[in-house]
C-alpha cells in the first residue's frame, strides 16, 4: 500500500478544503464579523504550524504510524494512552460528518428523504473505498477528485465577481478588535489542522520527505481557498445576513446566474460530496488501521466491520443541526483537539523524540 506525493497532496486538500468552507463560516463571521478574513489569515498560519509540527514529527520514525511511535518515544503505557485520545478523535469525527452531510445533502437537495438511507448510501461507499481500494485506492480517489473541487470553488468565485460590494468589507478592524477576531479564527483553524493525520500516513508514502513538503502545501493551498470564499461571502452578501446562515457559502452559490441558467447550488452540492467522501474514507482507513495496531490484530480489514456500525450508529444520535454542528465543534473539537491532539500532544513528542535521537543516534 503506497500513496504518491501528489497523492498526499489532494487527500490533505479534499480533508481541509470542503468542511471547512462548509462548516466554520457561519462561527467565524459571528465573531469577527466583516474581519473574518483576518481570522482565516491567522487560522492559516496555526494550521500550517500544526502541519510542520505533525510533518517533523513523524519523520522522525517514518516507518512507523502514531500508534508505534509515540509509545517508542513516551514509553508503553504513557503511548498507548496518547494513542487511545486520537482514536477517540477519529471514532467522533466520523459520525459527526456522517451527520453534517447527511443535514446539508437534506436542507438542499433532498428534503424529504429520510436521513437513514443518504448516511447507508455513504457508509456503503467508505467501507468500500477502505475494504478494496486501501489506502492506495483511497489515494488515486482524491487525485482524481481533488481538482474537481478546486474547480468547483474558482467557480463559484469567478461567478459571483458581478455581486460583490467593497463597502460590505468596511470597516476594517474598527468594530470587531483583536479578541473577535481571534475568537473567529479558533474553528477554521481546527478544521484546517487536519494536516495532522499525516502521521498516520507517513508509512505509506513512496517517498516520506517529499510527501511532507507536499502535504504543508496542501495546507498552504487549502488556506487561500478558504481564505478566498470567505471574502467572497462577506463581499456578496455582508457580514450580517451570512453570520446567520447555516451554510453561508452555498447560500452565496444560490445567486449565480449564467445566461438564463440558474440554481447552480444542486452542482457544487454534488462536487463537494467528493469531498466528503475522500475525508470519510480517509478516517475510516485510519481509524480501522490505528485500532488494529493498537489491539494488535494483524488484519486490520477486520476493523472495518466494528467501526462502520459504530460511525452508522452515532450519527443518529444528534437530535439537530445545532448539536451536530455548533455543540460538537464548540465543545470538544475547538478546546480540546486543536489544541491537545493538533498542537500540544504532537510538540511533546516531537520535543521529547528530537532530545532521544540526540542522546541515541542508533
Amino acid at each position: 500500500m503506497k500513496i504518491s506525493h501528489i497523492q498526499i497532496f489532494w487527500i490533505i486538500v479534499n480533508m481541509e478544503l470542503g468542511m471547512t468552507l462548509l462548516m466554520t463560516m457561519t462561527a467565524s463571521l459571528q465573531a469577527a464579523k466583516q474581519d473574518a478574513w483576518i481570522s482565516i489569515i491567522l487560522s492559516g498560519c496555526l494550521a500550517l504550524l500544526v502541519a510542520l509540527i505533525a510533518t517533523r514529527l513523524a519523520l522522525l520514525y517514518p516507518g512507523q504510524t502514531l500508534v508505534q511511535f509515540s509509545q517508542t518515544i513516551m514509553g508503553k503505557t504513557l503511548g498507548r494512552i496518547i494513542v487511545m485520545t486520537y482514536l477517540i478523535q477519529w471514532y467522533t469525527i466520523i459520525p459527526i460528518v456522517l451527520r453534517q452531510f447527511t443535514d446539508l445533502v437534506r436542507a438542499l437537495l433532498l428534503e424529504t428523504t429520510p436521513q437513514m438511507p443518504i448516511t447507508l448510501i455513504m457508509i456503503a461507499l467508505m467501507v468500500y473505498a477502505t475494504y478494496a481500494g486501501k489506502i492506495q485506492g483511497i489515494g488515486r480517489c482524491s487525485e482524481m477528485l481533488g481538482p474537481l473541487v478546486i474547480a468547483m470553488v474558482l467557480f463559484v468565485l469567478a461567478t459571483s465577481l458581478p455581486n460583490i460590494s467593497i463597502k460590505n468589507i468596511l470597516p476594517v478592524y474598527a468594530d470587531s478588535g483583536m479578541m473577535s477576531i481571534g475568537k473567529g479564527m479558533l474553528a477554521p483553524a481546527s478544521y484546517l489542522g487536519h494536516a495532522i493525520e499525516f502521521v498516520m500516513l507517513t508509512p505509506f508514502l513512496v517517498n516520506a520527505k517529499k510527501g511532507a513538503s507536499y502535504a504543508i502545501w496542501g495546507v498552504f493551498f487549502s488556506v487561500l481557498f478558504v481564505l478566498s470564499s470567505m471574502s467572497a461571502v462577506i463581499l456578496t452578501m455582508g457580514p450580517e445576513p451570512a453570520g446567520f446562515m447555516w451554510y453561508p457559502f452555498f447560500e452565496m452559490t444560490r445567486n449565480i446566474s449564467i445566461g438564463f441558467i440558474e440554481n447552480w447550488d444542486a452542482l457544487v452540492v454534488i462536487i463537494w460530496i467528493s469531498s466528503v467522501f475522500i475525508k470519510l474514507s480517509i478516517y475510516m482507513f485510519i481509524t480501522c488501521y490505528g485500532t488494529a495496531q493498537f489491539l494488535q490484530v494483524k488484519n486490520w480489514r477486520i476493523m472495518i466491520w466494528l467501526v462502520a456500525p459504530v460511525a452508522f450508529l452515532f450519527s443518529l444520535y444528534p437530535t439537530s443541526v445545532i448539536e451536530s454542528t455548533n455543540h460538537y465543534l464548540l465543545n470538544y473539537w475547538v478546546p480540546i483537539v486543536l489544541p491537545v491532539n493538533m498542537i500540544g500532544l504532537p510538540l511533546l513528542m516531537l520535543i521529547v523524540g528530537v532530545i532521544k535521537k540526540k542522546l541515541n543516534p542508533s
